[in-house]
């Protein structure tokens, strides 16, 4: 065991790790839990030790504070435990659910944390490098070889959280139970074999619905499987049409290796197996998920017979006969079936206990697969028994066989019913059917679609309540990125919902796709297309049909796409949203030059599925009535739009885009194209190193953030003229040394985020200024170390969210403010649970 003494969070880490061993030899009750606790603090200890040496290197113990917290909350809840008389039952049900929710929370809490503190580390010592001095040459090599290493760490998105810092191929988070002996059975045969030498590919195969992915997800967080392969578990979703050159490049990210440019697949085959040989030392593990039976041949370019510990996991609802083991996943047996129905639907609020021949007329509608019970089940949540015995009726008056996937979506489709109440409701869900297969929906891309289209409030706080309805009915997911947006304190109107992604079951995408389908194509609501290469459908190539009357319209190609847009109408539509993916060799993608005739057009969302940006063209059929745009992965000289007039554009949004290329011209200024922007955002462009003066002459914004841009170094020195300006959001923004004394005059400012600023240095003297300034986020500012005194005249601050060491800082304002709340850190995930 590794040795922690001296190490503040390796002594709470050893401490923890001694009592469970202890417990688990000696306490029975609970021996499974702390089992798997203990198995879970073995993977994790060389790494806690290596960080913690590393930062008192440095002089910043505080960096692990957040994990010391969490095993200081453990170490209570395991004592508790031991205390607990064999015969309390309640109490050890309770406890033993907390025992497994703290294994959660550690496991998801230092895959959250740690790339973090990695890439801040790197930073450090990147910046105490540049304060060396002198020539490289005469540091010496090795400094050199030092730096350019960890600026590779830092440079290909280790400061980058959640999906990005992964590439996207992160383990998605794992349900906390699963039923069925049969799953039980093919879980514990599957990570024999994962664990064991000798076979490589392995395909887990069953019908749509039956669980095959929520298996692979288990299985790939279970402890044993974790230590093995630790970081390099890669969870690739393959579906229909698989990008190769995309999964490639994403597998270079997730291992923290430079993404090379590939053009073909071949290279592509070329740059995996370099890739596989780089990190192949240490045992890897790739899961190619939902490959669909037309895609058999993309998975023999995974294969490599040269490393020998890399195991390659297959789901699909196909038996591909090439590859072998073949595990066969069946559905529930009518008893599992029931229990996991029960455990869905049943809850606190029904009276009394659940019928048991109304349970299994039930289970028998949803033909034992676990999607179509979890889903229904979920609608049927809290409702009488007198709603169910009506829902059953409804549902026996038609078919009952489900032999296929088009019976499955059938069954899913019962699902719906329950939002014929609410068909506001069911209209956002069918909504989701515009982005692509498998993608992440950006929380911020709904909202600016729902605003528009339902005319909902500007900030998006109806939108949100809209989108958590259908994740607690289990249509959707909501998963969140970054542990420190989510904050249920601060107002929807200042809320960052950029980490905020939504996934969708792939046969659940299908049903809203159906349901959108219904009725003549020129009368629809909702117009989605897919196009693959140059094909169109002949109502659209050859001009046949009237105008298209959808509101909202959704047209997603692929990379092979390149034939010039043929005309389409579209006098209706409120909302478009372009899915592609850009051809290497013109690395171009051109606006449809219909755009310019949907004069009632208000949302534009622009989305390239690529891993490089792509440069947009024909930019300028945009209309004028365009009241938000949001761009990800694309080039466009934002800096020079001065040209294009967007006189309605309220909100405008850039991801991961390239904007700078270009300074602004004299005779085009930004606040003449865009005179009334209320909200602008700008997160992971790294190419943005400061914004034209003329931002500042557009006197109704509201809201400006700039995060995760990591050259940039300056706001405008004007900008104290923004005098609408409520929100200043410049969180990971890396570069940033100062802001400028004019920002003192914002009177409306209400929040400000300087969060993960690692080289800024002060805050302006006359920061007390701004009377309405209600919150500061401040964390991760390691060279803030003085406040100005003038923070004691900050009447209306509520709260400060700042290291723990450095609360001290805030005691004057304390003093004259004593509700004022000062939080050391935001909370990744609830630990109320913890607690009794």
């Amino acid at each position: 065991m590794v040795d922690y003494a001296g190490a503040a969070v390796g002594t709470t880490f050893g401490e923890l790790f001694e009592l469970v061993k202890h417990l688990v030899i000696t306490i029975a009750a609970f021996r499974g839990q702390l089992k798997k606790i203990e198995s879970t603090l073995i993977s994790i200890a060389p790494i806690i030790d290596e960080i913690d040496k590393f930062n008192n290197q440095l002089d910043r113990p505080q960096e692990m504070g957040p994990i010391k917290d969490l095993l200081e909350k453990g170490k209570g809840l395991v004592n508790k435990c031991s205390k607990i008389h064999m015969l309390n039952l309640c109490m050890k049900y309770t406890h033993s659910k907390k025992l497994t929710n703290f294994n959660t929370a550690v496991e998801e809490k230092f895959k959250i944390y740690m790339p973090l503190v990695n890439a801040r580390n790197g930073t450090k010592a990147l910046v105490e490098l540049e304060q060396i001095g002198g020539d490289v040459k005469e540091i010496g090599q090795d400094v050199k070889e030092v730096k350019e290493s960890i600026s590779m760490i830092v440079n290909t998105g280790a400061l980058q959280s959640g999906f990005e810092a992964s590439g996207n191929l992160a383990v998605p988070a794992a349900p906390h139970f699963i039923v069925g002996s049969e799953v039980e059975a093919s879980l514990r045969k599957l990570k024999e074999q994962l664990l064991e030498e000798g076979v490589s590919v392995i395909v887990v195969t069953a019908p749509g619905g039956c669980g095959k992915t929520t298996l692979l997800k288990k299985l790939c967080h279970d402890a044993a499987i974790e230590g093995k392969f630790k970081a390099k578990i890669m969870f690739v979703a393959v579906s229909k049409k698989p990008n190769l050159i995309d999964i490639v490049q994403k597998m270079y990210q997730h291992n923290q290796c430079k993404v090379p440019m590939i053009e073909t697949e071949d290279d592509a085959v070329r740059c995996l197996h370099q890739l596989l040989n780089a990190i192949g030392q240490d045992p890897v593990l790739l899961v190619l998920d939902d490959v669909w039976k037309e895609s058999e041949s993309i998975v023999d370019k995974f294969v490599s017979n040269d490393i020998k510990h890399y195991k390659i996991v297959v789901t699909s609802r196909y038996w591909f006969p090439h590859f072998s083991p073949v595990h066969h996943l069946n559905p529930l047996t009518h008893g599992e079936a029931v229990e996991l129905f029960c455990r869905c639907a049943v809850d606190d609020r029904m009276m009394g206990a659940p019928d048991a021949n109304l349970l299994d007329q039930m289970v028998k509608h949803c033909k034992r697969l676990p999607l179509a019970i979890t889903v229904i089940a979920k609608s049927l949540r809290g409702r009488d028994y007198s709603y169910w015995k009506r829902k059953l009726l409804e549902w026996s008056e038609g078919h009952s066989l489900f032999d296929s996937d088009t019976d499955i979506l059938a069954c899913l489709k019962k699902s719906l019913d329950d939002l014929d109440d609410d068909p506001c409701l069911k209209e956002r869900f069918m909504d989701l059917g515009s982005f692509p297969e498998d993608s992440k929906i950006p929380a911020t891309a709904l909202i600016d679609i729902w605003v528009e289209l339902y005319k909902l409030d500007f900030d998006g706080v109806r939108a949100m309540t809209d989108l958590h309805d259908l994740v607690s009915r289990n249509l959707a997911d909501l998963v969140v990125t970054r542990g420190d947006s989510s904050d249920d304190n601060e107002s929807y109107s200042s809320h960052n919902y950029s980490s905020y992604y939504v996934q969708q079951h792939d046969l659940l995408r299908e049903l809203s796709i159906m349901e959108c389908n219904e009725g003549e194509i020129e009368k629809r609501e909702r117009l989605i297309l897919e196009f693959n290469e140059n094909k169109f459908p002949d109502w659209w190539s050859k001009q046949k049909l009237q105008p298209v009357g959808a509101r909202l319209v959704s047209i997603s190609t692929d990379k092979k796409f390149s034939t010039p847009w043929p005309n389409l109408e579209l006098p209706k539509a409120e909302a478009l949203v372009l899915n592609f993916q850009n051809d290497m060799q013109s690395k171009t993608y051109a606006l449809p030059e219909f755009i310019e005739k949907a004069e009632k057009l208000k949302a534009l969302i622009v989305t390239n599925n690529s891993f490089f940006p792509a440069e947009l063209r024909n930019f300028h059929v945009i209309g004028s009535n365009l009241r938000r745009i949001r761009l990800e992965r694309v080039t466009v000289p934002f800096l020079s739009m001065g040209k294009i007039r967007l006189h309605s554009l309220e909100k405008i949004s850039f991801f991961m885009c390239d904007i700078s290329q270009t300074s602004t011209s004299n005779d085009a200024k930004i606040s003449d194209a865009m005179p009334n922007l209320e909200e602008l955002n700008i997160d992971y462009c790294n190419d943005l190193v400061t914004l034209p003066d003329g931002i500042c002459e557009i006197k109704p914004l509201r809201k400006l953030s700039i995060t995760n841009c990591h050259n940039f170094s300056a706001l405008p020195e004007q900008i104290g003229q923004l005098v609408s300006l409520e929100v200043v959001r410049l969180n990971s923004c890396t570069a940033l040394s100062r802001l400028p004394d004019s920002i003192t005059t914002l009177e409306n400012l209400r929040l400000l985020d300087v969060s993960d600023c690692l080289n800024l240095s002060a805050l302006s003297d006359q920061i007390g200024r701004l009377g309405n300034l209600e919150r500061i986020n401040m964390k991760g500012c390691p060279r803030l170390s003085v406040l100005p005194r003038s923070i004691v005249q900050l009447r209306n601050l509520r709260k400060v969210v700042c290291e723990t060491g450095k609360k001290v800082m805030w005691g004057p304002l304390k003093d004259t403010l004593p509700s004022l709340q000062i939080t050391p850190f935001e909370k990744v995930h609830s630990l109320d649970w913890l607690d009794d």
